[in-house]
């Protein structure tokens, strides 16, 4: 406590300003993320210098520490998307689609087994925004109205963001908090069984309202009984880098399943959720027509066996990592910050990655053989992957940089330490809230965890909670976020031919996220009050 002490209310404030100048860019000026991050970061560098009495080498240490940590998990985006690519340049994307799309014909069915159980699928294997882009179309072709189509496949996507994206979030926020990944992974899946299931009810109210919701009922508990379970399992087995592909999966399958039966098999009054002119889904390219849906998502099948191979203790144990150690550092005002050794280090046959890129390569010998793999694709995606992800690359490098600052500078634990005094024994409850706001200002969840994971971990501390449920808190309300964040509410709204009225689709969505983030909310007071 030396280093609270040492420390006034105008430290509060000056601590704060990094965050409140990024909301301001971002909400009011419309700064892209690069540019928002890269004032934040100047300005948490001459209060950490000037203010808090950082060292030249804290900065610099703290700075190393944040292109580390961007470096973990930006590999990470970086392969997922290319990955994405190859199969969209393939066609392969458009098949596993329109394999879904003829087999669900029910239009409740469809929500849920595309837009609530696919979209998580999609956002396991690859996320930033690629569920919107695939969802979305193919609600418009499977007869949904526009505003449905976006906000189905912005909401329904959302509860698989953490886990998703081969873990990048997951991880990042294990990584800025130091908490053990199998302990914060079990408990944090645990409290996401109830946003799936609500993300499940918001998208069968979006459908058909509330009939669809009571018609739904069945349907929605055992799907989002077979996902939870998924996710748990993934993370109890410590391999949470699939559990958003395992929870997706298995939920689609499940939603597929219960076609054949009673539960979603029947006639369904269309409602407004049905446009009567838009043109069905087809699958009449006679170029793709002989591939499988199992051939055409041979790559994720191939991401989830080496994750689980990757687990054999002799393979885990094998010492091939790539990580920078740390010195032990301490600011002029007494902030101790201890050393790392291997910090976000990359293992080679753990870390999503390289996982993703030896799939991706079995996938292109196999791909060859059958005389799938045309020229220039890899090519072609790489091309793309980098005019998609660079901009993204940018502003998550400078945020983390600036987050990483504020941790080893004291700001992070000084502003925790102020939130505690402030909401006291309630501050689970708003800890979802949080994570929203760093959602809806940089439209990652990773880039909230990186920005509030370690704000969070401090006011727990603070106040005495239990750090599992507040630190869960904040990436479940990053991911619930992600249905209202800007970013990709842009990137639904284009999809769907709604450009510029993004807020058609907005205030459609607010209100189904505010109630889940309520709830999140509850929960997360009710366990820590038990705890």
């Amino acid at each position: 406590m030396d280093f609270i002490s040492n420390t006034t209310t105008i430290d509060v404030f000056m601590a704060s300003i990094p965050i409140i100048v990024l909301t301001i860019g971002i909400v009011v000026l419309k700064w892209n993320a690069a540019k928002a991050g890269s004032i934040s970061l100047l300005l948490v560098i001459i209060i950490a210098l000037f203010r808090f009495e950082s060292t030249e080498a804290n900065i610099v240490i703290a700075g190393s520490k944040g292109i580390s940590l961007s470096i973990f998990v930006l590999s990470v985006i970086w392969s997922s998307v290319f990955m994405y690519n190859i199969l969209e340049f393939l066609g392969l994307i458009e098949v596993i689609g329109n394999n879904i799309t003829k087999l669900v014909k029910n239009p409740l069915a469809q929500a849920l087994v595309v837009g609530w159980g696919f979209g998580g699928l999609i956002q396991g294997v690859s996320g930033f925004g690629v569920p919107v882009a695939v969802v979305a179309p193919l609600m418009i072709l499977m007869g949904f109205s526009a505003p449905r189509a976006a906000a189905i496949a912005l909401i329904g996507h959302c509860w698989a963001t953490t886990f998703g994206s081969l873990g990048s979030s997951f991880y990042t926020l294990q990584l800025v908090t130091d908490l053990p990944a199998e302990e914060i992974g079990t408990h944090m899946a645990i409290m996401f069984a109830l946003p799936i299931f609500l993300c499940g009810f918001a998208v069968a109210h979006i459908q058909g309202g509330l009939k669809s919701v009571i018609r739904g009922i069945p349907a929605i508990l055992i799907i989002g009984t077979v996902m939870s379970f998924g996710q748990w399992v993934s993370a109890f087995l410590n391999v949470p880098q699939i559990g958003g592909l395992v929870a997706g999966l298995s939920g689609t399958v499940t939603g597929w399943l219960l076609t054949f039966t009673p539960i979603l098999n029947f006639e369904q009054i269309q409602s407004n959720s049905i446009s009567s002119d838009t043109p069905k889904a087809n699958s009449n390219n006679n170029n793709l027509k002989n591939v499988s849906f199992h051939l055409a998502f041979l790559p994720y099948y191939l991401i989830l066996a080496i994750s689980l191979i990757s687990q054999i203790p002799i393979i885990k144990s094998i010492p091939i990592q790539f990580g920078l150690d740390y010195p032990t550092n301490i600011t002029g005002l007494g902030y101790m910050v201890k050393a790392e050794q291997d910090y976000a280090g990359i293992k080679l046959f753990s870390h999503p990655a390289p996982i993703i890129l030896f799939s991706t390569f079995i996938t292109f010998v196999i791909y060859k053989s059958r005389s799938i793999w045309t020229k220039n694709i890899g090519l072609n995606a790489l091309n793309r992957t980098y005019t998609q992800c660079v901009p993204s690359s940018l502003g998550l490098i400078t945020m983390v940089m600036m987050s990483l600052i504020m941790i080893d500078s004291g700001m992070t634990s000084l502003l925790g330490n102020s939130i505690a005094k402030t909401t006291s024994f309630l501050f689970p409850f708003f800890s979802p809230f949080v994570g929203v706001l760093g959602t809806f200002l940089t439209g990652s969840n990773t880039n909230s965890n990186v920005m509030f994971g370690a704000l969070q971990l401090q006011t727990a501390k603070a106040l005495e909670l239990g750090v599992y449920t507040v630190v869960s808190s904040q990436s479940i309300g990053g991911a619930i976020g992600g249905a209202i964040a800007p970013a990709k509410v842009l990137v639904g709204t284009t999809l769907v031919g709604l450009g510029g009225q993004e807020h058609k689709v907005l205030k459609k969505s607010l209100p189904y996220c505010m109630i889940i983030l309520i709830a999140v909310g509850i929960q997360a007071l009710i366990i820590s009050v038990l705890e």
